[in-house]
Parts: structure tokens; sequence; C-alpha cells
């Protein structure tokens, strides 16, 4: 999980600097797309259908973990209702310390903002995932248990608003369009019937040739 904290925010600055300074051909690709997966995950906003846990340290009472509703808003214990949906999730922490630190002295929290997404499909465990910001394509369908043997890795599509989106690179993309949204439904297709099939159908043909050239020995 990422939290999104006066420091993490520090350490993105810090890995910001760092990837100018080092060509990205340098670094691992996976490590690439984490990096700027999280340096990503610092600008994003908050959506309707996130979960975000609130942890206010010392104060094990007001710690919440809540669903952001349809219109974008989070009701917390004390301080209420809060378009969070409005805010970047480092300016959500900022106002949530503001509005704790209307009845706290200097109150301490971190957020961690999870989206919520639905892995289907060809996959082991197709369920509902709660990931974190950094995550992309590869990691929900490594939570799910990856691709069955009948699976086909080049029919990955995204599903969001209707709309379906093709991710046939879905293993090495590192964009801003591999991220994730809440509400995305991430299906894995099937092989072909011939490819699920093909050892049985090349079985089927020896056999078969066979039978012919022992009819034409005779």
């Amino acid at each position: 999980m990422i939290v999104i904290s006066r420091t993490a925010r520090g350490r993105a600055a810090v890995l910001g600097l760092a990837l100018s300074a080092c060509p990205l051909t340098s670094v691992p690709a996976q490590d690439t797309a984490k990096v700027a997966a999280a340096l990503r995950a610092g600008e994003a906003r908050v959506q309707p259908g996130d979960r975000v846990v609130v942890k206010v340290y010392r104060e094990a009472g007001l710690s919440d973990d809540v669903m952001v509703n349809p219109h974008g808003d989070i009701v917390l214990a004390k301080i209420g209702t809060v378009h969070a949906a409005s805010f970047a999730i480092g300016a959500l922490e900022d106002t949530l310390r503001t509005r704790y630190g209307a009845f706290l002295r200097t109150p301490e929290i971190s957020i961690t903002v999870l989206r919520r997404v639905v892995v289907i499909g060809e996959v082991r465990r197709p369920d509902i995932y709660f990931v974190d910001l950094s995550s992309t394509l590869r990691d929900v369908i490594a939570r799910a248990g990856g691709i069955t043997e009948i699976g086909h890795p080049g029919k990955v599509t995204i599903v969001r608003e209707g709309v379906s989106i093709p991710a046939p690179h879905w293993q090495e993309d590192i964009t801003r369009a591999a991220d994730l949204q809440s509400g995305d439904q991430v299906y894995v297709g099937m092989r072909s019937w011939f490819e699920r099939n093909a050892f049985a159908i090349a079985s089927t043909g020896v056999l078969v040739s066979s039978f012919i050239l022992s009819l034409m020995k005779k």
C-alpha cells in the first residue's frame, strides 16, 4: 500500500530528481514502472468508489476506513462529510489535518487510498480487489493468481464506464494509460478453441495419417 504523507511526497520528489539524473534505460523495466506509477500516484485525485483508510495517530477512536460515495464524499467521525473527490490525495491529507486540528493539538495523520478493481475472466482468483495507486495491470492480474492455462495473455481488456479498452501490452506498459481507476473491470479472455485443442488436433491428425498409411499398405 502507498501511504500518501509529507514524507512520501518528499520521497517522490527525490525519486523524480533521481530519474532526471539517471536515464530510464539503465533501470529495469519493472522498477521503472513502479517508480513512474508512484510519482503519478502523488498527483492523483480521489475518485468515487475509492477506499480511504485514515489513520489518526494516538487517537485510535478517530481512525477510520471509509468508501468514497458516488458524489465523491467521505464521512468521518467528529469532522463529518468531506468532499474528498475535489482534492489531490496529498491535499486531502492536509485538509483532514486542519479539520482534526480544530479539536486535537498538532494531529498526526496519514491516509491510504485504494482503487476498487474487478478482475474477471481467465484468471485463477476472479474477485474484487482494492489496490494501491501505484498498482498496474500486471500487479492486479498477479493478485488474481495470474492467467489460467486457457487464458490468452493478448486478450486483456479494461472495461471502464461501459467502454472496452484493449491492453495488449499490459505486461510492459508503464504509461499513464496503464493506471487503474475505481470501477474498472479487468477482463482476461480465453484462447481460441483451436489454440486450446491444438495438441489433440495434432494427435488426431497423426492417428488418421497412420490409419490411412496402414490401409494403403494392404
